[in-house]
């Protein structure tokens, strides 16, 4: 069901069409995340697809009507040797084929009745529709390599098409046989706090498209990220493998998939989800082997609205590790291994290269909330 439209949208869609080119004459299609704004030329008469609804028109007057259409039978007709159920007083062949009993005998159904809703306006106008559809942005990470693609669901299959995105928007995915195309290289803009995609005249829309947009030269780390929970002593668990990224520039969430070099060979190995990024973010792709970790609460005491930590992080494996330490008003923090890159009122970090076993003692105090 489309979704209740919002005034705001007109906002956007305005703002859109001011970047378009004068001379443009393609329905203009403006998708978001799980819903989109069609605007097309249409005459008095046209039928609103299923889920359509009609924004606003140029037309000094119009409404919207709605039509019965009856069914139409092929009679006589003879009812071939097969299986059949019997839904109600239809009979519904295992191909999809309907036959019923009319006061003319038995008739084979050549088209169902139906409801069609009509846009009755005064003169031929210019129409926005709120439209079923949406879109999806997803990537692919090899070595520093990010790659921006998008995957289109459209109700119409030529338009000229421009995404419209905002930090915090969940993207859509849906089922549908699709098929790449050329690289987009949409052109970017800024308006009213969103970023637009302007992708420009494409074909083929309903069958699914994906757009590869943009390849970034980043700057990566790949670290086993902790986060240490000291509240209490645990066993042996795998810490987490993040890449950390650097691209130079914002770019909307969405599904990544993490390449590594295999035999020569560059092969998926993990997926990861990308929150908005501002010039900087982390991956959180799985589970890593290469780090394990246990945590040994040593001493906790309670004095002065405040509880002191002791205690000792066990680590084995190889690679970077990183812990992160989260703490109301987190004070007095010393280790015996590892650098301190970060800290402040709510968090700390420590990061230190491991080859084999280590044991790092740490203490620290925080407010009691």
């Amino acid at each position: 069901m489309v979704k209740k439209f919002n005034s705001s949208l007109s906002v956007i869609f305005i703002l859109s069409l001011c970047l378009l080119p004068s001379a443009l004459k393609a329905d203009i299609l403006v998708l978001f995340n799980s819903n989109g704004l069609l605007y097309k030329t249409v005459d008095d008469g046209f039928v609103l697809p299923e889920n359509w609804e009609v924004v606003l028109t140029t037309a000094q007057k119009w409404y919207v009507e709605t039509r019965e259409v009856q069914p139409k039978y092929q009679i006589p007709a003879e009812l071939p040797l097969g299986t059949y159920h019997m839904i109600g007083e239809k009979l519904v062949a295992e191909d999809g084929q309907i036959y019923v009993n009319t006061p003319f005998g038995l008739a084979k159904v050549i088209e169902s009745g139906k409801s069609e809703r009509i846009l009755r306006v005064s003169s031929k106008s210019d129409v926005l529709f709120s439209v079923p559809g949406g879109y999806k942005i997803y990537y692919t990470l090899k070595n520093n390599v990010l790659e921006q693609f998008f995957a289109i669901d459209s109700p119409v299959d030529k338009a000229y098409v421009i995404l419209s995105t905002a930090p915090g928007e969940q993207q859509v995915m849906y089922n549908k046989v699709a098929m790449v195309a050329e690289s987009a290289m949409a052109e970017e803009y800024g308006a009213a706090g969103r970023k637009i995609f302007v992708l420009g005249n494409l074909e083929g829309l309903k069958r699914g498209i994906h757009l590869k947009n943009k390849s970034l030269q980043i700057t990566r780390r790949d670290v086993n990220l902790i986060r240490l929970s000291y509240s209490y002593s645990y066993d042996w668990r795998p810490a987490d493998y993040v890449v950390e990224i650097k691209t130079g520039e914002e770019l909307p969430a969405g599904e990544v998939y993490v390449f590594s070099e295999i035999l020569g060979n560059s092969i998926p190995v993990g997926l990861a989800r990308m929150p908005d990024i501002n010039k900087e973010g982390s991956l959180t792709v799985s589970k890593s082997w290469q780090i394990y970790h246990s945590w040994n609460l040593i001493k906790t005491t309670k004095a002065g609205g405040r509880v002191y930590i002791t205690g000792e992080l066990n680590l084995k494996g190889n690679g970077l590790t990183k812990v992160q330490i989260y703490a109301k008003g987190l004070s007095n923090l010393t280790v015996s291994g590892g650098t301190v890159t970060k800290s402040t009122a709510d968090l700390a970090e420590i990061e230190l290269p491991v080859s084999g076993v280590a044991k790092v003692q740490i203490s620290f105090n925080y407010l009691i909330e």
